[in-house]
């Protein structure tokens, strides 16, 4: 046994170091392809709506969607005469102002059961 500690669990520590430091750098590198597949690049224009959308949409007229903007309720970009907004922005809209219903239980999707 003693020749065990003596010549084999020197290699066996370092055997496990080495796991050890690959299982970091796969972690590592699985991270920078998640951040790069999140990342969207500055020109991609996707996610991005005009006002006529969000009316469509929501269901809203162009005026109270203007009375929002002045409100400060949505923020929003203007190029030119054009009011551009997120998407993400808008779900945040609806997010604040979604009002629970105590005790309501939502139907199951019928193709998920």
């Amino acid at each position: 046994m003693k020749d065990f500690y003596d010549y084999e669990f020197p290699k066996f520590t370092k055997a496990l170091q080495q796991l050890l430091y690959l299982n970091q750098e796969i972690i590592r590198k699985l991270d920078e392809i998640k951040f790069e597949q999140t990342a969207q690049p500055m020109s991609q224009l996707d996610g991005i709506v005009f006002i006529d959308d969000v009316s469509k949409r929501l269901g809203l007229s162009n005026s109270t969607l203007y009375k929002y903007v002045s409100a400060g309720k949505i923020p929003y970009s203007k190029i030119g005469n054009r009011h551009l907004f997120y998407e993400s922005d808008i779900k945040e809209l609806i997010d604040r102002n979604y009002q629970p219903v105590k005790g309501f239980i939502p139907q199951k999707d019928k193709n998920n059961n």
